[in-house]
């Protein structure tokens, strides 16, 4: 009867600690569950431009707990099919991630709300870094400021040309034919950039996709409609460009949003 009870309590034993031992294995599977991601391959090196074919691709197994915010920003392995075929926007190393963001193509088109028309800006080349620039920022453009009128000696009359028309200051146009002399600077914005020549996203992925830009000394802004007119901004800023005085504006680049 005792070597009867002594068997049970034993076997009872075994089976508690066989489930502990099967909880604790299950626990610890858990902890090294692994979630595979895309990365480039060893060896491997692609420059902006350059496809991905599934040779340059290899699976970077990433413990489910250490994952963060991998999960949702890099591609997962399983999902590289998606990859193969794109053109690589930056350039890659061994062990890099690829990540869904940098899965881009250019825009198909001008990014304009209803209210707004498109207006293209010259700009003065010599001081202005178009690769440090993207659709999308934003920036205001200083250019020279109407300072005074001068009195012009009479004359013989200008030949075949009617006198100018002046309106700098948003009120009421004055006909002159005195030039006006520009002193000092004024600034003039903001306004969102949506094209610099024929670019309509980053450097990178213009680069990455073949597409030549050319003229991005030329900024495209919308400037928002009100009514039959523009917002004041705009309004001063074409005055200004479509003034006789006006030279290639400077351009501020303001800080991006948080």
């Amino acid at each position: 009867m005792n070597n009867a009870i002594g068997l049970l309590i034993a076997v009872s034993l075994a089976m508690i600690a066989g489930v502990l031992n099967w909880n604790y294995l299950e626990t610890k599977s858990k902890e090294i569950e692994m979630v595979s991601f895309v990365a480039i391959d060893e060896d491997v090196s692609l420059k902006p431009g350059d496809t991905f074919l599934e040779k340059h691709l290899v699976a970077l197994d990433v413990p489910q707990k250490r994952v963060g915010f991998l999960n949702e920003s890099a591609v997962l392995y399983e999902d590289r099919f998606t990859v193969i075929g794109l053109k690589a926007v930056r350039e890659y190393q061994t062990g890099d991630v690829i990540l869904l963001q940098e899965l881009k193509t250019p825009p198909a088109e001008l990014n304009l709300n209803p209210n707004e028309d498109a207006v293209w800006i010259p700009v003065d080349g010599g001081s202005f870094v178009s690769s440090l620039v993207s659709p999308g920022d934003m920036v205001s453009f200083y250019v020279a400021a109407p300072s005074a009128k001068t009195s012009v000696p009479a004359a013989d009359p200008p030949e075949a040309s009617d006198d100018q028309e002046w309106d700098f200051d948003g009120g009421e146009k004055e006909k002159s034919n005195q030039p006006m002399i520009f002193g000092g600077s004024e600034t003039i914005g903001p306004f969102r950039i949506i094209s610099l020549g024929g670019r309509l996203g980053s450097i990178q992925v213009s680069r990455a996709s073949g597409v030549s830009s050319g003229q991005e000394n030329v900024i495209g802004i919308a400037v928002t409609k009100v009514g039959d007119r523009y917002e004041p901004n705009a309004e001063r800023l074409l005055q200004r460009v479509n003034s006789a005085g006006f030279r290639k504006a400077g351009v501020l680049l303001h800080p991006k949003s948080k």
